[in-house]
């Protein structure tokens, strides 16, 4: 049986059956951007016109999931037919033009699929394959519907064009607030920025909370873009949930900036800011304790004072050392701080330096050891320590202290004797004592004999030697009968007698504290017993004296 018969009716209902498929396609895709764009400007009605939360944001796409699904679902029916046979296609075209399924059997006697007679089946071949020039297989089939869709799917793309192009701001918002991110649509005024005591506020992320330090002061700084309102609205609300509200003017310096301080804060908050058209999330400051600090000082006296019992710790701010002592310095903070900053006046000198963390214990920090600072101290020094934590607070003032010095006084001497003249080869009793703050070394009598005119010759004799191994002697007193033979003195000589003392300090030798002179005279024995009887008279004249205040003589009544 030969097909060229109905090879063209076949074509033709091939390309009928290709038209439809793409009518189909056509309108479950029109119908869904339909539906797709319909539920996009429905969200941004909503919320836009209403500025909705995230979660309002949340539940409304919820909300309107199952009508959009029913709307696809619906879009979905056109495909109802995709991809039919041909024989299927050839019973709509007999519906179509009223055939009495001919069309359909010829179809089927070509391709072998009805039995029957073979005359009959070549005659109803032959009949639709003279009557195939007669039927118009596209008649009843329109695609004007189809067009005027995608015109109005053109007109969609054309409005979403123009909107990304003349407001892609809007546009940007308004997805990234699909996806629930904080964003805001664009206003004519801008809050470019919020700060809090200058840390920046992120306002993308509205629970996050900016520390501020108990009791400390609050400066809410707020910077617009755009068109400057001129006055911002402020809200704050503490956690007991009374509200305040404040107006803030701008600044003098025309900069879109407005200030907004509290001397004093002591409860958490939260504020929102309103300037023009547009208005900041809820933000929130939370308060916590400023960090605390401790200071330790530990003093090292200097080889000459060892034993010496002086306070060589201290827990205060403040300490006293002797000259000459290496000061060691330790903080001790109730949190991790960035590296404390420790200024040290000296005199018209100052310096400043960072403290090195400890590796024996954490949120402590001391004085590097190779820092020659507080080493070897011989004048006042005033410190301050300065110390931030991670979130920028400080404690409430610095912390000032003082590393005084204790002066190493000069030691103190007195010399006395009985007889100032004697002979050239007595031995006159002296009368000594000598004193230190902290410990005597040496004691020596420096003697100068005057003899006329000529320069006077200085002589020696040491007394007492003490080394800084032996337990300190702060004082020594006692009597020392001074030989003058060895220097063949002569009548009329004067010696000049000193008792010199030195302490042990590295230059002890320099600064010695010495007695006022005693002088001797060199006499005769007619001179010297003359002398003696003079002084055992004026003895005499006050015990006289003395007896008579004891016994009330001479007393009127």
């Amino acid at each position: 049986m030969s097909t060229s018969k109905l090879g063209s009716l076949k074509t033709q209902l091939r390309r009928l059956r290709n038209a439809r498929d793409r009518v189909r396609l056509g309108l479950t895709l029109t119908s869904s951007i339909f539906w797709i764009s319909g539920t996009l400007l429905l969200w941004f009605l909503l919320d836009f016109g209403f500025n909705l939360s995230p979660l309002h944001r949340g539940l409304m796409m919820l909300v309107s999931v199952p009508v959009l699904a029913y709307g696809l679902s619906q879009a979905m029916i056109a495909l109802r037919g995709w991809g039919t046979s041909i024989i299927n296609t050839a019973i709509s075209v007999e519906h179509t033009h009223g055939i009495d399924g001919d069309l359909v059997a010829a179809l089927q006697f070509e391709q072998g699929q009805a039995i029957g007679s073979t005359e009959l089946q070549a005659a109803v071949v032959d009949y639709v394959a003279e009557m195939k020039d007669e039927i118009d297989i596209f008649e009843g089939f329109e695609t004007h519907h189809l067009s005027s869709r995608f015109f109005v799917v053109g007109l969609i793309a054309a409005m979403f064009a123009a909107s990304c192009v003349f407001a892609p701001r809007h546009v940007s918002a308004y997805f990234q607030r699909l996806t629930l991110a904080n964003v805001s649509y664009p206003t004519k005024t801008l809050i470019a920025s919020i700060s809090i005591n200058g840390h920046e506020v992120d306002l993308s992320d509205p629970d996050q909370r900016i520390p501020v330090g108990y009791g400390s002061g609050l400066a809410i700084t707020i910077e617009c873009q755009g068109v400057l309102p001129k006055t911002c609205r402020l809200t704050l609300e503490d956690e007991k949930g009374e509200a305040t509200s404040a107006t803030l003017e701008p600044t003098d310096d025309d900069t879109g900036k407005y200030v907004y301080s509290i001397p004093r804060l002591i409860q958490p908050i939260q504020y929102q800011v309103f300037a023009g058209d547009t208005e900041s999330p809820l933000l929130g400051i939370e308060i916590i304790t400023l960090p605390a600090l401790k200071v330790e000082l530990a003093a090292t006296p200097p080889d000459y004072a060892k034993n010496i019992q002086l306070a060589s710790h201290s827990s205060s701010t403040h300490m006293a050392v002797l000259a000459g002592s290496d000061v060691s310095l330790k903080v001790l903070a109730d949190r991790d701080l960035v590296a404390p900053e420790l200024t040290l006046l000296r005199g018209a000198s100052q310096s400043t330096t960072k403290l090195t963390p400890t590796a024996q214990s954490e949120n402590a920090w001391r004085l590097d050891d190779q820092q020659a600072s507080l080493q070897d101290i011989q004048e006042t020094v005033t410190y301050e320590l300065n110390a931030v934590d991670h979130f920028g607070l400080s404690p409430a003032s610095p912390i000032r202290g003082t590393i005084r010095v204790v002066p190493d006084r000069l030691p103190s001497a007195s010399l006395q004797t009985i007889h100032h003249i004697v002979l050239p080869t007595a031995s006159p009793v002296l009368r000594y004592r000598a004193s230190d703050d902290f410990g005597l070394a040496n004691l020596t009598f420096h003697l100068k004999i005057h003899r006329g005119q000529t320069a006077p010759r200085v002589v020696e004799v040491p007394l007492q030697r003490l080394t800084a191994s032996q337990p300190p002697q702060t004082s020594l007193e006692g009597e020392f009968p001074l030989d003058l033979s060895p220097w063949a003195l002569e009548v009329g000589d004067r010696v000049e007698v000193t008792l010199l003392a030195t302490d042990f300090r590295n230059n002890a030798q320099e600064m010695p504290g010495q007695s006022d002179p005693v002088n001797l005279e060199i006499g005769d024995e007619s001179t010297v017993l003359a002398a003696i009887a003079e002084a055992d008279k004026q003895s005499e004249q006050m015990l006289s004296e003395l007896i008579q205040q004891q016994l009330g003589l001479g007393e009127t009544q």
